[in-house]
């Protein structure tokens, strides 16, 4: 189970590709039909759970130190923000890092901070963070 000794670890998914037909039917599929057509370079802000926030995770998910139950994983909030645009097929190096983990009634609370930078011109095009509370096993 993550506890404070955890904090401070850092988790690098560089490379990751801004796919563009796949942001299109992500943005199709939340506009819903009384939207009309969104435009096929549009990538919706909440793709950056696609290519900032997932590959992340997955790194920490498989971190055997740190030792996630994820049967007893709860996803508590995520939030991001856009300080640069980003395109369809932008390639940035995805990064998260534990900036906390408390423990309250039997659950612990992992907290992240999340960030995508873009290759070749360095510019951050999402920073965000999520909170996880994974049940059962802390003290």
């Amino acid at each position: 189970m993550p506890d404070a000794s955890h904090i401070g670890r850092q988790y690098l998914a560089a490379g990751q590709v801004v796919d563009g037909e796949r942001a299109h039917a992500f943005a199709q599929a939340i506009a819903g039909s009384g939207m009309g057509m969104v435009a096929a370079d549009t990538i919706p802000p909440t793709f950056a759970a696609v290519y900032c926030l997932y590959p992340t995770l997955l790194l920490l998910f498989a971190d055997t130190e740190v030792g996630i139950n994820l049967a007893g994983l709860i996803h508590g909030e995520q939030s991001f923000e856009w300080p640069a645009a980003i395109h369809p097929g932008d390639i940035v190096d995805a990064s998260a890092e534990i900036t906390s983990v408390d423990i309250k009634r039997g659950m612990t609370f992992l907290g992240l901070t999340v960030a995508a930078t873009r290759q070749g011109d360095g510019a951050t095009v999402c920073t965000g963070r999520a909170l996880m509370i994974i049940r059962g096993g802390a003290g």
